[in-house]
């Protein structure tokens, strides 16, 4: 009888490992439905981006039509006036911006035209 306990004793530790290889081929598997799971949810952003980009749209179309079915003076000389400040607004930003890479390309130039200082 001792050598049946010790006989079933040697068979139990490499059930345990087969069990262990079992579970470690079982991970990979389990790693592919998460990756799924996320990949799921990344594709469902997309589908509520254009959603949300549809609803805009729709309610720039909305305030269109606003400003055509106004009829007060003053709300849409306001209007014109905040349009014509947002435009002064970019032009000068558009002015920096040109002012900017001028200088830039002007001093990639100069720097390329510059023999190497030697040290």
């Amino acid at each position: 009888m001792q050598m049946e306990a010790a006989d079933v004793a040697k068979e139990h530790p490499k059930e345990e490992k087969k069990d262990k290889e079992h579970a470690e081929e079982a991970k990979p598997a389990k790693e592919k439905k998460e990756k799924k799971e996320k990949n799921g949810e990344e594709a469902a952003k997309p589908v509520k981006e254009k959603k949300e980009k549809k609803e805009k749209k729709e309610k720039s179309k909305e305030k269109k039509e606003k400003v055509e079915e106004t009829t007060d003076v003053a709300k849409l000389r306001a209007k014109l006036e905040k349009l014509d400040a947002k435009i002064d607004d970019l032009k000068a930003k558009k002015q920096e911006i040109v002012a900017r890479l001028v200088q830039l390309e002007e001093g990639a130039t100069a720097n390329a035209a510059a023999p190497p200082a030697s040290g």
